[in-house]
């Protein structure tokens, strides 16, 4: 999924809690749930893992990937309105600590992914592979970027409409 749509999932799922607890805990596990539908989420350069792998902390400095970045900040920057927009339609912002904090831990195997990749640190591992398996589970291929939006909006759909009512 994009990051948008994982601070979407994650923040109505937290905002619904009314837990911290329970908002860093549900927001954690709709990543890795929500990361084995088919989706579309191929908007970074292909050779971003490569490039990270094989140049290390030379990568850091490269202009390179701050064009990357870019896109990820816009992305966010997406889900954040979209999620914001959600909210005053439906809630006023009434959860906002609960919603932040579902957020914070429902993006975060992105970042553990990438800090991964480029320093290769062990204790990270278990999360790069457990995303790589999850991304195949259920499609062998990645969907277009037609179907693949697609399945993002239906499921963003879905867990609006279960937290809804809850």
């Amino acid at each position: 999924m994009t990051l948008a749509s994982h601070i979407i999932i994650s923040g109505l799922l937290g905002a619904s809690t009314h837990n911290y607890f329970l908002a860093a805990t549900v927001g954690f596990l709709s990543h890795y749930i929500v990361d084995a539908i088919p989706h579309w989420d191929d908007y970074l350069s292909p050779d971003f893992d490569s490039r990270a792998k094989s140049e290390g902390g030379y990568f850091l400095k490269d202009k390179f990937l701050y064009k990357e970045l870019g896109k990820i900040a816009i992305d966010i920057l997406i889900g954040l309105s979209v999620l914001s927009l959600i909210f005053f339609k439906t809630s006023g912002f009434d959860n906002i600590a609960y919603t932040a904090v579902g957020i914070f831990f429902g993006v975060l195997p992105d970042p553990l992914q990438l800090l991964y990749l480029i320093t290769n640190w062990r204790f990270l591992k278990p999360n790069h592979e457990v995303q790589l398996y999850l991304h195949t589970l259920i499609h062998k291929t990645k969907p277009g970027l037609a179907l693949g939006i697609i399945t993002q909006i239906a499921t963003i759909a879905l867990v609006f409409t279960v937290t809804l009512y809850l």
